[in-house]
């Protein structure tokens, strides 16, 4: 490897440190500033253990998902296995499906001990988790099968792609995305989602006659609702809404509807139903399709920058080799990151235009404060972020910023509270 792609690959790895030290000197000096400053939630000692311990994980792995992919570039792994898949398998459907297999096993296997400390051991000693260790493992088990059997029976046509059209496959597959993302959009709900938990109509037969009523208040009576038994896994609430035509819905989380007055679980649902009449998930799939292309396009153009200054040090020299799997995923993984600001700027766009027609809706910025506070309470969650981790990874507004969105906002469009 020439000292052009090593200066790169080394600048790019001191940037990583330098930045989590960054994130880690600013959000440590925020829990300070928090401590001594009045908010809606309260700011336990609890609450703050947490986030430290979630800043290391974080940490940890960020700095694996690129040294996996490196490793397996640089020690030569990734060569070796393409001889191993191909000398096993003489059709280059399977060598393919082969090579993902192993992949993601590695991989898998790899991340297991800080997946089971983050998503079982923490969440239980922070008392936010209800999960068994029988349902723990099987939901990993799960994910792990649909990610093998989506890699095994796919991954052979990027290849192909790639093999047909060298210096406009980013092109076509970035064009490809956007119906991929409709159909996975709404296969989703459909198919995957129960899978892990039971979706059933709302139980409360009240909560369901005032749910109809806000629908039709808000001119969707057509969408569906349903609670999803999430209490079974977590004490955490949630609702969202998802899918498209047939499978489009609104999903209320059971601890949801179970820690919330009625009235506060329409202002969440009615949070929702922004999110559907301002049809985000239509642009999200449009411009995930747009950002698809041009990220494919740089990291065709990295990719053959780096092929072409390693000097044969990855074993192989050109995309259409299965080896280069853990080199396009590398770069890949650093693309979405220096992205990430602007997809999460993006994505707190959207929540603010559906925290607006939740305070339309339920013409009562109370309730929308009063169930806000309530959810980032149960979740242990902060007021506020430091400011380079709002930037860089926040995909919705902080605490802080929506119930001042929502005073303002109430003051400016002569939205009355309930309480007035």
């Amino acid at each position: 490897m020439n000292n052009k792609a090593q200066l790169v690959i080394f600048s790019f790895f001191i940037f990583l440190i330098v930045f989590i030290c960054a994130i880690f000197i600013g959000e440590y000096k925020n829990i300070e500033a928090l401590k001594t400053q009045k908010h809606g939630i309260p700011i336990s000692d609890k609450a703050i253990a947490y986030r430290k311990t979630n800043l290391k994980i974080w940490a940890i792995n960020l700095i694996i998902s690129f040294l996996i992919p490196s490793i397996f570039l640089l020690t030569g792994l990734s060569t070796k296995l393409m001889h191993l898949v191909e000398e096993s398998f003489k059709s280059k459907f399977s060598s393919v499906a082969a090579f993902a297999f192993i992949y993601l096993i590695i991989n898998f296997l790899i991340k297991l001990p800080l997946r089971y400390y983050s998503s079982f051991v923490v969440s239980h000693r922070f008392g936010l988790s209800n999960q068994t260790m029988e349902r723990w493992l099987s939901n990993v088990l799960k994910s792990l099968a649909i990610d093998l059997v989506i890699w095994m029976v796919f991954l052979w046509f990027p290849y192909y792609i790639i093999y047909r059209h060298n210096s406009r496959w980013w092109l076509y597959l970035g064009l490809l995305s956007i119906p991929i993302y409709f159909f996975a959009t709404y296969i989703t709900p459909t198919f995957i989602d129960p899978l892990f938990n039971e979706y059933t109509p709302i139980q409360d037969e009240t909560l369901e006659l005032r749910i109809r009523q806000q629908l039709k208040k808000a001119g969707i009576e057509e969408c569906n609702v349903y609670q999803v038994n999430k209490s079974i896994d977590t004490k955490n609430m949630n609702a969202y809404m998802t899918g498209t035509f047939k499978s489009k819905r609104i999903v209320l989380w059971d601890t949801t509807i179970d820690n919330l007055t009625q009235d506060e679980t329409i202002s969440i649902l009615s949070h929702e139903i922004g999110h559907y009449i301002k049809g985000h998930i239509w642009k999200s799939i449009i411009l995930g399709g747009i950002s698809t292309i041009f990220v494919l396009f740089l990291t065709d153009k990295l990719c053959m920058y780096l092929l072409k200054n390693s000097n044969a040090t990855f074993g192989f020299s050109n995309l259409h080799n299965i080896a280069s799997l853990p080199l396009i995923l590398l770069v890949l993984n650093g693309l979405l990151f220096f992205s990430s600001p602007v997809v999460n700027a993006y994505s707190r766009h959207l929540e603010r235009q559906a925290d607006a027609i939740e305070i339309e809706l339920t013409d009562d910025p109370e309730l929308f404060i009063s169930g806000l506070t309530k959810l980032y309470e149960q979740n242990l969650s902060l007021p506020k972020p430091s400011k380079l981790y709002r930037f860089w990874y926040y995909s919705h507004p902080a605490y802080e910023e929506r119930v001042n969105f929502a005073k303002n906002y109430a003051s400016e469009h002569d939205v009355h509270s309930s309480s007035d």
